[in-house]
Parts: structure tokens; C-alpha cells; sequence
């Protein structure tokens, strides 16, 4: 072996070490209104109300509780959180007030219960924004609070466990509202969004099965009002459930004085090759469908097909097979060209 090719060795090697440690290069300061700190352990004590912490980018190992309100958690581009968990339930477990959460990516979160999440709230308000939860067994998950809980431009991924009892969301709250964001391929039988709310509102958003095991996309199980606008929802074949929406089916008390079902102006794919149902509910007071493009076979078309379109297969509707889904941005341009080019089933 020549010099040369032993030089060439040692540069790839040290190439492919710089490489791992860049990968997982460890956070090194986190900052709380101005002052520095070592780590999350470290800074605690330095938080209250009204603080801002600045999450510095590399991979937190520990999760955190924090009781402190009116704070801004904020994470500059690259912060991870890997099986980082706090008081055994997730890894950003958070009890106060009006309380910020941006940038951050959590993933592997686990704890002995099952239910391990991304962001365990269990204060008043909310707001989460560019989250991405993936490979964990919860995303958000909040006790019954008061307040909103605000999702804005995340997304979650392969999330679930326990057989139906975890899920990308499990939110009890006045108002839940999920805006540009995606929830895809939620596994073992767990829901995309899980609402014991008074009011959940999903626009401009993507929520689909793909390949996951999934139960629902949504369910409201304790009814309430649920406004679905402008988003794409899509049924795959691995979904253990025929529902997209399940409203009610848990045969509770109802407890809210509005309870009512809003869909409008939505792009529905149903891939499932077993009975596809876009909603199972009871005791609604009002059901309002209406702008909603249907690509594929479903049950029930006399009661859902009225005020909306129908395209018996992506064949028809001249859209390539799955896995393709448009993007959330594309989709009144695909709803546009379906209408165009399609063929539509007619009762």
C-alpha cells in the first residue's frame, strides 16, 4: 500500500468522523433573558415568568420541566431533543401560562407509561410553532386545560403506541387550532388528532395515513364543534378503522353548547382498498359539507356527495397513483385541474 493511498484513508477517516460528530454534536449553551448556561439542568433554576430561553442547536439528551409562565421557548435551527424526557412524561413538560414553543425537533421519546411526548402542557394557553415530533410515542399531549391550544407550521411523523392510546395529538382545551401543518402516518392504531375539546379548528393543513397503522385522522370524542377548510386528508390502506373522522362514537354526555361538524373546500383521498367512511358521528346539531373534492370509492355517497364532488379513482380523476399527494400549497391547483381533466361520478 502506497503513502498516497494511506493518506487518502486517513483523510476519508477523518472525513467520516468530522461528518458523525457534526451529526450529533452536543448543545453546548442555552440562554435565559441574556445569560448563559451550560445546559437545560443548569438554566432552570435562572427561569421565570416572563423569561425567554434560547436553545442553542445540537441534541438535548434531558428533558425539563418548567412551572414558570409567560415564557418563550426558542430553538435555533438544529435543535433536537432524543430521548429527552422530564418527570416521566416528555420531553418539554410545561405548566404555566401563555407559553411559546418554536424550532425544535424531538424524536425517540419514550417513558415507562407509553405516552411519552414531544410537549406535555398542562397550563393555560399554548402557541407551538415549527415543531417537528417524529418517531415517539406522543406528540403533544395536554391534561385538561384551560385556554387554546395553538399548532402552527409543524409536523408530526410516526407517532403512536400502545395499541390506540397514544397519538401525534391528545388535546383537551377550549380551542384547538391546527394551521400549515402536516400529521402523516400515524402508527399503532393511534390518532392524528385526538380532541376532547370545546372547538377544534384544521386548515390549510395536511393530514394523512400513508403507509401507517393508524385509527382516524380525527377524533373528536367528546363532540364539540370541528371546522375542517382548505386542507388535504388522505385514507391508506393500513388504516384500522373505515372513518377518517370519528365525532361522538364514544357515547359520552354531551358537555359543550356547540356541537357541530364544518368541512369545506378540502381535497379527500381515499386509498383504503377495504369500505372507506369520511365520518361516523352522533348527536351533531349541525353537519355542513360542502366544496370538498372525493378522489376515490367510498360508503354512504347519497348522504356526502351532495355539495361536494366525487371522482370514483385517481384514474379518473387523472392524478397519479398512490403514494402521490400534493403539497398543501397545490391544492386548489390540483383541485382546479381534477375538475378540468377528471371525470366525475355522478348519483
Amino acid at each position: 500500500m502506497t503513502l498516497r493511498n494511506l493518506t487518502s484513508i486517513g483523510f476519508v477517516g477523518l472525513l467520516l468522523l468530522s461528518n458523525l460528530f457534526a451529526a450529533h454534536s452536543y448543545a453546548k449553551q442555552v440562554f435565559v433573558d441574556g445569560q448563559s448556561f451550560s445546559s437545560l439542568a443548569e438554566a432552570k433554576p435562572a427561569i421565570k415568568d416572563g423569561s425567554r430561553i434560547y436553545l442553542e442547536k445540537g441534541v438535548y439528551t434531558q428533558g425539563v420541566y418548567l412551572t414558570a409562565s409567560n415564557i418563550s421557548i426558542l430553538g435555533e435551527p438544529g435543535v433536537v431533543f432524543d430521548g429527552a424526557t422530564a418527570d416521566g412524561k416528555g420531553a418539554l413538560v410545561l405548566t404555566g401560562n401563555d407559553v411559546v414553543v418554536e424550532s425544535i425537533e424531538c424524536k425517540n421519546i419514550a417513558v415507562p407509561d407509553g405516552n411519552g411526548a414531544c410537549i406535555r402542557f398542562e397550563g393555560e394557553n399554548i402557541t407551538i410553532r415549527d415543531l417537528y415530533a417524529h418517531d415517539s410515542q406522543s406528540g403533544v399531549k395536554t391534561s385538561r386545560v384551560k385556554g387554546f391550544v395553538h399548532i402552527e407550521f409543524s409536523k408530526f411523523e410516526r407517532i403512536g403506541n400502545r395499541n390506540g392510546f397514544s397519538h401525534s395529538m391528545y388535546i383537551i382545551a377550549d380551542e384547538l387550532v391546527v394551521r400549515y401543518s402536516q400529521i402523516l402516518s400515524t402508527k399503532s392504531q393511534g390518532s392524528g388528532i385526538k380532541s376532547r375539546s370545546k372547538k377544534v379548528i384544521v386548515e390549510n393543513s395536511l393530514l394523512a395515513s400513508l403507509d401507517g397503522v393508524d385509527s382516524r385522522l380525527i377524533d373528536m370524542a367528546e363532540y364539540g364543534e370541528l371546522i375542517v377548510r382548505d386542507s388535504i386528508l388522505q385514507q391508506g390502506d393500513n388504516s384500522s378503522n373505515s372513518q377518517l373522522i370519528a365525532y361522538g362514537l364514544e357515547k359520552k354526555a354531551r358537555k359543550f353548547a356547540v356541537n357541530r361538524i364544518e368541512l369545506r373546500n378540502n381535497l379527500i383521498f381515499f386509498d383504503r382498498t377495504r369500505p372507506n367512511v369520511l365520518i361516523s358521528k352522533r348527536l351533531d346539531d349541525g353537519f355542513v359539507s360542502s366544496g370538498n373534492m372525493f378522489i376515490g370509492d367510498l360508503n354512504h355517497p347519497d348522504q356526502m356527495v351532495p355539495y361536494n364532488e366525487w371522482f370514483l379513482s385517481r384514474q379518473d380523476a387523472k392524478l397519479e397513483p398512490y403514494p402521490y399527494l400534493p403539497k398543501i400549497s397545490e391544492r386548489e391547483k390540483v383541485m382546479t385541474f381534477v375538475r378540468v381533466a377528471g371525470s366525475q361520478k355522478n348519483l
